[in-house]
């Protein structure tokens, strides 16, 4: 009697066994190092100039506040337009000064950083920038910037 018993619960560990094996792995929590290592990817392709290349870093349903631009910015292709202008002033350097990631969970991340812009070829485009970018995993497992605000520092007071 206790051999009947055992097949169905053997039979029962062998397939739960098959179905995690075919069931798609989890991916890790995100970590500050690979949160670093995205940003660093990102920081090259805004240097780079490529339009294409800084368009890619940004999600389908990306939301925005650009630094020359006032309102939110929620539609795609008008983002496009703004990395476009960016890649017309020529802003071949951005020395992160400043850079703090947050951790959100296993999916999300945040970093705020200040940069010292510098366009050799338009220095009249030279100054501050400082910058919130949050990043998400998508399924594919494509790290994307959702949202991302930029603003230009005040002046300091004069005193």
């Amino acid at each position: 009697m206790v051999t009947k018993s055992i097949v169905p619960f053997a039979a029962l560990l062998f397939l739960s066994g098959c179905n995690e094996a075919t069931a798609p792995p989890t991916p890790a929590t995100v970590t500050e190092a690979e949160a670093g290592q995205v940003f660093d990817a990102a920081l090259s392709a805004w240097q780079s100039m490529d339009a294409a290349k800084m368009k890619a870093l940004y999600a389908p349903d990306f939301a925005g506040f650009d630094f020359s631009l006032a309102p939110l910015i929620t539609d795609r292709a008008e983002w496009d337009k703004v990395e476009d202008a960016f890649a017309a002033a020529k802003v071949d350097s951005l020395d992160i000064t400043a850079k703090k990631i947050h951790l959100l969970g296993p999916d999300a991340f945040v970093v705020d950083f200040y940069a010292d812009a510098t366009s050799t070829a338009l220095p009249q485009n030279n100054g501050g920038i400082r910058c919130t970018d949050v990043f998400h995993r998508d399924a594919a497992g494509a790290w994307l910037i959702v949202a991302e605000h930029c603003s230009v520092p005040p002046e300091a007071p004069d005193g």
